[in-house]
């Protein structure tokens, strides 16, 4: 379920029946948090990490990840590189695929009753 983080109020319509059956059977879920800062970090880097070599993006990518605000500077770069915003969405798509996979094998794991 989104949080209201990004969301528009108007969409929650479509959440009304999640909602409700979140209220109900509470104990059957746990809340999966968003990664942290460190974690969205390193995926910018693993992103910036595997474009080819001495290309323009890649080398402003890196600047941006060096810079005094590197979340801002590095949004700023992706929104305008062309195709390479793309590229930055289906990886970050993937990214927090796995990052949740990874987080519901832990809960299984270590905090399943």
């Amino acid at each position: 379920m989104p949080n209201d983080e990004g969301f528009d109020p108007a969409d929650n319509d479509a959440w009304d029946e999640d909602i409700k059956e979140l209220k109900t059977n509470s104990s059957e879920y746990k809340e999966i948090e968003k990664p942290d800062s460190t974690e969205s970090f390193r995926f910018m880097e693993d992103f910036t990490d595997g474009l080819p070599d001495n290309t323009r993006i890649k080398v402003t990518l890196i600047e941006a990840l060096n810079k005094r605000k590197p979340f801002r500077e590095f949004k700023y770069e992706i929104d305008n590189s062309g195709d390479y915003r793309q590229l930055w969405f289906d990886f970050k798509n993937q990214k927090m695929i796995e990052y949740v996979k990874d987080r519901v094998d832990y809960i299984i794991k270590y905090e399943s009753n």
